[in-house]
This record gives C-alpha cells, structure tokens and sequence, in this order.
C-alpha cells in the first residue's frame, strides 16, 4: 500500500505543467547578426541576377513564407494541445487524489490494506472487503497508466513543438539571405521599412544597448530586460510617461493590448495588394500630431529616422513574443532599449506635410500611422516582405 502511495506522490510531482520556449541570448543576437551579414555579403556578389533567376528567387520566397505560416500554424495547433494535455492531467490529478483519499478512508486507522481486510467480523465482510481492495486496487492501477500516457503525449508534443520553433528560425534566417538578394539587385528601389542593411545597424545598436546593462552571451536577455526595465520604472514614474506633446489617450483592445492611436480609419487593410507586391501591414488614418502609443509592454528594439518612412520605432514584447512597428511618426519620444508600458507615448503621428518638411519622406501619401506585428523578437523588414508579420486584425478588432 505504501508502494501505491510513493507511485502516486511521484505521479503528482512529474506532472506539473513546465513548457518552455527557447530562451534568446546575446549570443543568439551576435548569431543572428552574423547571418544578416554574411547573406548581406554574399547578396552583394549576386546582384547582377538575370530575369529568370531573379524570378526563381522570388518564387522561393513566396515558398519560404508560405512554409513559415504553415509552421506557424502548426505551433499554434501543438501549443494548443499541450494546453489541452495539461487540463487532461490536472483533472487526473485530481481523480487520483480523491482515489488516494478513498483509500485512507478505506483502511480505518491501519497503515495497509491488509489490516482493513483482517479486521472484518465475519468469514462474509471478510469477503467483501476483499473484493473491494481488489477492485480498488485495479482501479488505481488503470489510473496511473493513463496519467503515464497522458504524461508521455505531452512530452512528445513539448519535444514537437520545440522542433517546429528550431524549424521556424531556421526558415526566418533563409528568408532574410533571400530578401538581401533581391534588394542587392535592386539596390535603387526604395520601399517602407527597414532594409538589410538597417537591421544589421539596428542589431548592432541592440547588442550595444544588451552589453550595457550588463547582458552576458549566455544569459537571456528577457532576463536583463527584467533588471534594467525595474530601474528604468522607477525613472518614467518620476520624470511621467504618457506626455508626448500629442493629442488623444489610449483606448484597450483587450487582452493587455491598447491601440496605437486613439482615433483612426482603417485606410489599408493588412497583405493589400499594391502593383506587382502586397502590403504586409495596416495604415490607420489619422490627422499628424496625435499620441501614438506602445500596444503592450515592451522593450524598444529600433529607432530609425530616414527618407522613406520618417521616424519608425519597433517594440519587442517579450510576453507575447511579438514585435510591433510604427512609421511614418513626426518624432519619437523613445530610443533602443526603452522600456515602454502599454499605453505610453512613444511619439507623434505624421505621414503628412509636417512629416514630411522633417524627413522628407516620400513613402507616403497622406497623414497615417503604417502598423505592422510579427512573431518572434526579430526587426520587421521591408512592408513587401512577409516574414513572419501577421494580421494585426487578429488582436485589434477595428482594424480586422
């Protein structure tokens, strides 16, 4: 009986939900700046491609980001189950405890079941209460073999689900060599976003800003955040931090989320086809000199000024393990390594004239805010580039 007991307490402990996903290091950014440069370095080489190749190669591309939502997808489905298998074992738990209970009830004030069996009064009760142990005793046996195989599926989902995240960066880091190929051959183009060669600059800033505060190459760097976003609290609470020299505050989308200007029409809709390529964002309309604000909790990752987008600031939140971008801004309020609460300023709308006198931008054709969202803690590139961008829709209602 004390045997059933160990068993049962062992069980308990072992199915305990723990699912992790992969941790990113400093060393991981320094990896992911490595590969930028050398599929920048070698897209060099390539950059008088023929029609022909340079057609396969954005055809290989539409590939890629076709594999990367199906991958997508497929976490989505397997962390999904997991979640499921939890509830499965959780409820289990809970029949084998009651199971437990019934048994100490069972055998009176006596340590085994034998004693419960022995202490019966007649050659009838003995009887019964031995088909009772017996019965008890099968059950619990049935109950520890479905807990082990429901232990073991969600492992083997755990071990799924983490394969499918190795086989998603594997599949983002091909993306970005092709992408630098194609803008190598077609150096003169200019598009919304951050090219290649911005990221790699942008990157270089982000690893600076992690060596900073301290970051070592194998810790991870949600770690630090943490550190530093607890110092950096203290300091927007002293010094305020929804002032931005805008107009309008944040409204909630639910969920932790708030929108990124209070007041907008939905002036694009998200993969909108614009000539031969599509538009893997939202623009919200909206008058220059509004508040634009931070959707979640964050660290900012990139503050970059140019020609072609104005002011463009992108967020990492670590929680959701999302990237969001605003363009097109009139200034910023927020450089890298900012932390950012949900709803703080980050900077003021433009994409109008004002916007336009600052930067001269000429990626834009009226007052808006150009938005876009992406799994994972990666800089969104260029808004023809899918990637790993994703409808904003399916977390802000108005703009779906």
């Amino acid at each position: 009986m004390r045997k059933i007991y160990k068993y049962i307490i062992i069980i308990i402990l072992l199915i305990i939900p723990s699912y992790n996903v992969k941790a990113v290091t400093l060393g991981d950014l320094y990896s992911d700046l490595n590969s930028l440069e050398k599929s920048y370095n070698a897209s060099k080489k390539k950059s008088n491609l023929t029609e022909a190749e340079l057609k396969n190669i954005k055809a290989s591309i539409a590939n890629t980001e076709n594999e990367v939502k199906q991958v997508q997808n497929d976490i989505v489905k397997t962390e999904a189950k997991i979640k499921e298998s939890e509830k499965k074992i959780a409820a289990k738990k809970e029949e084998t405890n009651q199971m437990l209970l019934y048994l100490q009830l069972s055998s009176g004030q006596g340590d085994s079941m034998l004693e419960y069996i022995f202490e019966s009064d007649s050659y009838t009760d003995f009887i019964y209460r031995y088909a009772v142990v017996s019965q008890m005793s099968d059950y619990n046996n049935k109950l520890l073999d479905e807990l082990n195989t429901l232990i073991k599926e969600m492992n083997n989902q755990k071990a799924i689900l983490n394969q499918k995240q190795i086989s998603l960066a594997n599949k983002q880091k091909e993306l970005q060599g092709k992408y630098a190929i194609v803008q190598a051959q077609n150096k003169e183009a200019k598009e919304e976003g951050l090219s290649i060669a911005d990221q790699i600059s942008e990157k270089r800033k982000l690893i600076k800003y992690y060596e900073s505060i301290g970051c070592t190459r194998s810790q991870n760097v949600n770690t630090c955040i943490q550190i530093a976003a607890a110092r950096a609290s203290a300091r927007n609470r002293s010094r305020g931090s929804s002032s931005g020299g805008g107009s309008g505050t944040a409204s909630s989308a639910g969920g932790g989320w708030v929108y990124p200007v209070s007041s907008f029409v939905l002036s694009s809709l998200y993969a909108e086809k614009r000539g031969s390529v599509r538009h893997y964002a939202v623009d919200l309309a909206t008058s220059e000199g509004h508040n634009v604000f931070a959707v979640k909790d964050g660290i900012v990752i990139s503050a970059h000024g140019s020609s072609c987008g104005g002011m463009t600031v992108q967020i990492y939140h670590p929680s959701a393990d999302i990237v969001s971008l605003y363009m097109h801004l009139i200034e910023a309020n927020v450089s890298i390594g900012t932390h950012v609460k949900a709803g703080q300023v980050i900077g003021i709308s433009g994409g109008g004239s004002r916007e336009i006198a600052v930067w001269g931008d000429y990626c834009t054709q009226g007052a808006h805010l150009h938005f876009a969202m992406s799994y994972g803690s990666g800089l969104i590139g260029y808004s023809s580039q899918k990637g790993s961008t994703f409808n904003p829709g399916d977390i802000f209602p108005r703009m779906g």
